[in-house]
C-alpha cells in the first residue's frame, strides 16, 4: 500500500514520527528529495499522486495552506478522485484554526485533528489513520460488485489475498519484535506475550490458545524461523539474518544515514554483519556511484556488502586495480545464520583452536589502519560492554575494535536492554553507540546510566 503525506516543511518530524505508527506494509512517500537526480520535480510528484499511490494523506498547517506546492498537490488528488470515482484525500489538522482557512475544495471533508505533539498523541493518530485507511479499502472492495461477477471474483480475490499477506507479515514482525529479549533460559509464557501484543495493539486475539493457533498458523507458513513454542511458552532460538532484517526497518535506515556522512574519500573501513548495518552498505555503494566516495578500502566479514559493493564496483567499470575502492574479505567459513565469514575452527566444532587474526593483520599492511568500523550488537554484557548470542564472530568484531580509530555501534534500541553471553567489546573501549528513539524512554535512561562513568558515548538520532 503506497501512501502519498503532503506537508510543508515545518511538519517533517510529525510525519515521520506518525510513520512509525502506520502499518509496516505502508510504503511513504514523504518529500521530493525521495526524486531521482535529473527528475523533472512536477511531474514526477503528479504521477506520484495521479497514478502511483494508494491514499494521499494531507497535513493541514498555516505553512501548507500557504504553499504553492501542497495547493498543486491537493489539485492532482482531487482530480484522482474525479477520473477514479473514490475517496483519495484524507487530511490530518496539526494547527488549530488552520482548517478554517485551508483549500476551499476540501473544506467540507471530515478531518482528523492532532491534540498535541506528544508520542501519546500521535499514536492516537496514526491508530485513527490506520483505521479510517482500511474502512476505505473495504469500501472500494465492495464498490468493485458493479464489475461482472467473474471479474469482481478475481480483483477481489486478488486483493483480499493481498491484504492478508500484508496483515499476516504485519502480526509475525510485531510477534518477533516481542520475542527479542526472551531466549531458551528466560522464555515468556503466552499469557505474558498475549498482554505485551495486547497493549501494543499489534494483535487481537482474546485468549492463549487463540494466540497458541496464530504461532502455529504462521510457523507453518515459515514466517517465525528461530522462534519455540509450544502451549505454554515461547523464546527466540536463533536470531536469522531473515528474522531481524524486516524489523525497526525506518530507525535502521536513519541510523544507517546518520553513520555514513562519517565516511570519507580515502579512508579504510571496516563493516560487520547484521541487518543494522546493511543500509550502511547501500548508502556507501550509492556514494561510489554518485563520485562523492573514492579511494576507498572496505574490510568486510559480511557476504552481502561485499557482493553488493563489488556488484556497484563492476557496473562502473572499476578494474582490480581501480582506486575507486578496494574490498576486502574475511576468509573462512560462511554463515547462513547471519551471512557472515567466521574462522574455520567453527566449522569442526564450538572453539576456537587457532588465532586467525594473523591472517586479518595481513590485510592491515596493504591497506593501513582503520579509520572507522562500523558494528552491529545483539545487546549487552554484564553492564560492562557488548556481545552476542554465541562466539562464533567475536573474532572479527573484536579485531575491528583493536584496530579501528573510530569504533560505531548501530543498535536498534530493542537491543540495549537485551543480555548477550560472549563479549565483543568493552565500554572502556570508547565506543560510539547509535541508536533510534525507543518507545520505552527509559530503555534509552537506562543505558545513559550503564555508560555514564565510561568512554563509550550514545547517540539518538530521532529522524
Amino acid at each position: 500500500m503506497k501512501i502519498f503525506m503532503s506537508h510543508s516543511s515545518r511538519q517533517k518530524l510529525f510525519v515521520k514520527e506518525l510513520r512509525r505508527h502506520l502499518p509496516a506494509s505502508a510504503d511513504l512517500w514523504i518529500d521530493e528529495r525521495e526524486l531521482r537526480v535529473g527528475s523533472c520535480i512536477e511531474s514526477e510528484l503528479e504521477n506520484a499522486i495521479r497514478q502511483n499511490s494508494d491514499f494521499f494523506i494531507l497535513v493541514v498547517n498555516s505553512d501548507a495552506n500557504a504553499s504553492e506546492w501542497v495547493t498543486k498537490e491537493i489539485g492532482w488528488a482531487i482530480q484522482r478522485e474525479k477520473e477514479s470515482g473514490q475517496t483519495f484525500l484524507l487530511p490530518i489538522v496539526v494547527e488549530p484554526g488552520a482548517w478554517n482557512v485551508a483549500d476551499l475544495r476540501i473544506r467540507d471533508r471530515k478531518f482528523l485533528t492532532l491534540q498535541d505533539f506528544t508520542d501519546e498523541s500521535i499514536a492516537a493518530v496514526g491508530r485513527a489513520l490506520t483505521s479510517e485507511i482500511f474502512d476505505w479499502l473495504t469500501n472500494r472492495l465492495a464498490a468493485e460488485r458493479t464489475i461482472s461477477p467473474g471479474e469482481l471474483e478475481r480483483k477481489t480475490n486478488a486483493e483480499l489475498l493481498k491484504n492478508a499477506d500484508r496483515l499476516t507479515a504485519d502480526i509475525a514482525g510485531s510477534i518477533k519484535t516481542s520475542l527479542l529479549p526472551y531466549r531458551e533460559t528466560n522464555p515468556i509464557s503466552l499469557v505474558d506475550l498475549l498482554e505485551k501484543l495486547s497493549s501494543a495493539r499489534n494483535i487481537d486475539v482474546d485468549s492463549t490458545e487463540e494466540l497458541y493457533n496464530v504461532l502455529e498458523r504462521l510457523s507453518s507458513q515459515h514466517l517465525l524461523n528461530g522462534i519455540e513454542f509450544d502451549d505454554e511458552f515461547a523464546y527466540l532460538s536463533r536470531e536469522n539474518y531473515s528474522y531481524k532484517y524486516d524489523l525497526y526497518v525506518t530507525i535502521k535506515k536513519n541510523i544507517a544515514r546518520h553513520v555514513s556522512r562519517k565516511i570519507e574519500s580515502g579512508m579504510t573501513v571496516a563493516i560487520d554483519g547484521g541487518s543494522t548495518v546493511q543500509p550502511v552498505v547501500d548508502f556507501i555503494a550509492r556514494r561510489l556511484r554518485s563520485g562523492s566516495l573514492q579511494n576507498l578500502n572496505v574490510i568486510t566479514n559480511f557476504i552481502p556488502a561485499a557482493a553488493t559493493l563489488v556488484t556497484e564496483l563492476s557496473a562502473l567499470g572499476a578494474t582490480d586495480r581501480d582506486r575507486l575502492a578496494q574490498v576486502f574479505i574475511l576468509g573462512g567459513m560462511t554463515r547462513p545464520v547471519s551471512l557472515t565469514t567466521i574462522p574455520l575452527d567453527f566449522a569442526l566444532g564450538s572453539e576456537l583452536t587457532h588465532d586467525p587474526t594473523p591472517e586479518y593483520d595481513k590485510i592491515l599492511e596493504i591497506t593501513g589502519p582503520i579509520d572507522i568500523c562500523i558494528l552491529g550488537a545483539n545487546g549487552t554484557y554484564e553492564n560492562i560492554g557488548l556481545g552476542t548470542h554465541n562466539p562464533f564472530e567475536t573474532t572479527a568484531k573484536s579485531w575491528f575494535v583493536k584496530n579501528s580509530r573510530r569504533k560505531f555501534v548501530l543498535m536498534d534500541p530493542s537491543k540495549l536492554s537485551i543480555p548477550q553471553e560472549v563479549p565483543f567489546a568493552f565500554f572502556s573501549d570508547e565506543l560510539s553507540i547509535v541508536t533510534g528513539q525507543a518507545e520505552d524512554v527509559s530503555v534509552i535512561d537506562n543505558f545513559k546510566n550503564l555508560i555514564k562513568d565510561t568512554t563509550t558515548t550514545l547517540e539518538v538520532v530521532n529522524q
